[in-house]
């Protein structure tokens, strides 16, 4: 059995008690294997987690999607917090490279406060990604390297990274995915999609036998166009994924024609338990 809790997101339920941000973090069990998939912006996933019941103390893998503040702005919080003798911390290639958005009044830092030296304090392995699909246990893959195969899914020039010899269009070669195998199909996690959900699906498909049964998180749909927003739509309807849980980034108006498009289509936020027997 996997079972996901949704720890932060840009909503939660009315009269819930729980915080949301702009950020995402998920907590997944997966047997005894248990992995913090992003830690969103702030530590409100940590006070999220002590409502719901799910034990931070006790994580063996983290996995921050790629270098924005919103999904690794809490990983500092947490190691401030707790002290674990054998966690392993997974990243993509390129993670280092310090990340912008390019707006009309200047470069705004976008990435995440941690480092080498602070990572190490605390004890922590960090592993990067350098292989385009590494299992870190039985049945539990990070992939990354994504193929490009969806013209449509164009890198956003608003997004620029900062390689020491100054600012280039960031192609967000550093984002990673977790997928997991279930009885039922693979779960495809994900944090932003800034490659293009289409472009990762694609390469979970080429990459694995099984068909992909639930994918969850972030598609980074609300400023898309809205040629690239409804050919999305379109396309994710028409493979008719199972159990459709995207949030954070994907933006309303991209959730609400989800909702009509694809039967399995949930809405998840903060607090969301989604279960696969």
């Amino acid at each position: 059995m996997v079972t996901l809790t949704t720890l932060v997101d840009n909503h939660a339920s009315a009269n819930s008690g729980l915080e949301s941000e702009h950020g995402f973090s998920c907590f997944v069990e997966a047997g005894s294997v248990r992995i913090l998939f992003d830690t969103g912006k702030s530590d409100a996933f940590m006070r999220n987690a002590q409502s719901l019941g799910v034990d931070l103390s006790r994580i063996n893998h983290i996995v921050i999607s790629h270098g924005h503040y919103d999904h690794g702005g809490g990983l500092l919080p947490l190691l401030e917090r707790y002290s674990y003798q054998s966690l392993s911390l997974w990243t993509g290639k390129g993670f280092e490279y310090p990340k912008y958005a390019d707006e009309a009044d200047g470069m705004r830092f976008l990435g995440t406060q941690f480092n080498t030296s602070n990572i190490n304090d605390h004890g922590i392995m960090w592993h990067t990604v350098c292989g385009d699909t590494v299992m870190i246990h039985p049945g539990i893959w990070l992939i990354g390297n994504f193929d490009q195969i969806h013209p449509i899914e164009k890198p956003n020039p608003r997004f620029v990274l900062d390689r020491g010899s100054g600012k280039v269009l960031d192609t967000f070669a550093d984002e990673i995915a977790l997928v997991v195998d279930t009885p039922k199909g693979l779960l495809l996690l994900v944090g932003c999609s800034h490659p293009g959900i289409l472009n990762i699906v694609d390469s979970v498909r080429s990459r694995f036998s099984k068909p992909i049964y639930a994918l969850l998180g972030g598609i980074h749909l609300y400023d898309a166009s809205r040629e690239r927003r409804d050919a999305v739509v379109k396309d994710l309807s028409e493979r008719s994924i199972p159990r459709l849980g995207v949030s954070h980034c994907t933006g309303d108006e991209a959730e609400a024609l989800l909702a009509q498009a694809c039967p399995g289509y949930f809405q998840n936020m903060v607090g969301t338990v989604t279960t696969i027997e």
